[in-house]
């Protein structure tokens, strides 16, 4: 009944709603753009990567699209088309680096809330997980977390999420113990303060 009664409003009035975390207004907006998405994932080909694939890493840009517009600066169509076509080609070029080593995504519940002080070994962003929306909304906490961090910090949080020990990272980025917490408690931090309630609970609880 709530995405009926939404189905006559404004984009713009979605993606406010959206943005607001009303779950029927983000569902609508990707239901309604869907077409964009193939069609600008049907512009490209990666011999190594699904169809699938590539339309996945534009529905992120969408996605991406509805929580970072701003209606003062462009109309939602333009920046949502730059948006998905952005994330299909840094998902290519990241393609073209890696090529068969695909970045997984996920989350423990408790990674923004441990204390602070010490490695909790066994937590990370890492579970495998093939819910779709989860990894989009876990691809938005990164970012978010990354514009906040410098140089070794970046690549000290990569690896954390990818599953590495701490022991791992001080020998693969040759940095001592301090180093390492440190750079995890502060994206801790970030994540705590930066990110908006609703992202966390799409992630955390779903």
């Amino acid at each position: 009944m709530i995405k009926y009664n939404l189905r006559g409003k404004r984009i713009e009035k979605l993606v406010e709603l959206a943005q607001s975390g009303l779950k029927e207004a983000l569902e609508l907006i990707i239901e309604k753009y869907y077409p964009m998405v193939i069609k600008i994932s049907s512009k490209y080909y990666a011999p190594w990567a699904e169809f699938e694939d590539i339309v996945q890493n534009g529905l992120i840009g969408l996605i991406k699209a509805v929580f970072y517009f701003d209606s003062e600066r462009s109309s939602f169509n333009s920046f949502a088309w730059k948006s998905i076509e952005g994330e299909v080609q840094t998902f290519i070029t990241y393609l073209n680096r890696k090529k068969n080593k695909i970045l997984s995504d996920s989350s423990s519940i408790d990674v923004f809330d441990e204390e602070e002080g010490g490695e909790q070994a066994d937590y990370s962003l890492q579970d495998k997980s093939t819910n779709i929306p989860k990894k989009i909304f876990i691809d938005i906490i990164k970012e978010i977390i990354v514009k906040h961090l410098k140089d070794v910090e970046i690549d000290i949080f990569e690896m954390w999420l990818d599953g590495y020990s701490y022991a791992e990272i001080q020998e693969e980025l040759n940095v001592n113990f301090k180093k390492v917490d440190n750079t995890i408690q502060k994206a801790k931090r970030i994540g705590r303060t930066k990110i908006d309630r609703f992202i966390i609970e799409q992630v955390f609880n779903n």
